[in-house]
């Protein structure tokens, strides 16, 4: 089967019926059908992105957090961004210690040795930086993040300590030297 054009035409296929088919009606205006539209849905995605990237704009990667770093501690069982702040803003921990897991052994550890671990590192770290032992401060509780199973096996061995209310209230200010926030 081939197509047939209309014999000194402009090139236009024919139509069944043997007539030249129509050509489209472009508006007076010079615009294409639906520009309007177009420009919704786009100022609309531009909206969208604002809004998704003002909600973000304080994530980090937890793995990047440093020492006297403030954040809030995200919720969930395993940890991949937090929402970083100034320390002079309401935030729920800051960072005491970042190091290197040195306990026993080089298989994945069971909590019983990274709680060893934490007491023996993240402890003396609190004692440092907020200036008291952290059994004289009830109010203040050590909290940290390790690396997944899938990260261990890929060598991260990196331990994040930070400190926090016990009651989980926002502080503002850093309690570096502070003892109680």
């Amino acid at each position: 089967m081939t197509e047939e054009f209309a014999p000194g035409g402009s090139g236009s296929p024919m139509d069944p019926a043997g007539g030249q088919a129509p050509t489209p009606a472009v508006a007076a205006t010079g615009r294409q059908p639906g520009g309007r539209r177009a420009i919704i849905i786009a100022g609309a995605i531009v909206v969208f992105l604002v809004v998704v990237l003002f909600a973000v704009r304080n994530n980090v990667a937890a793995d990047d957090l440093k020492v006297g770093d403030c954040f809030n501690i995200p919720t969930g069982a395993t940890i991949q961004t937090v929402e970083h702040h100034a320390c002079t803003e309401s935030h729920a921990a800051e960072v005491i210690l970042v190091a290197e897991y040195t306990g026993e052994g080089t298989t994945y550890p069971i909590s019983l040795s990274m709680n060893r671990f934490v007491d023996g590192a993240c402890a003396p770290a609190y004692a440092t930086y907020v200036g008291k032992e952290i059994d004289s401060t009830p109010d203040l509780s050590i909290g940290y993040f390790y690396p997944s199973r899938d990260g261990w096996s890929g060598g991260d061995r990196t331990i994040t300590c930070y400190v926090a209310r016990t009651d989980e209230a926002p502080v503002t200010g850093s309690v570096k030297g502070a003892a109680t926030p």
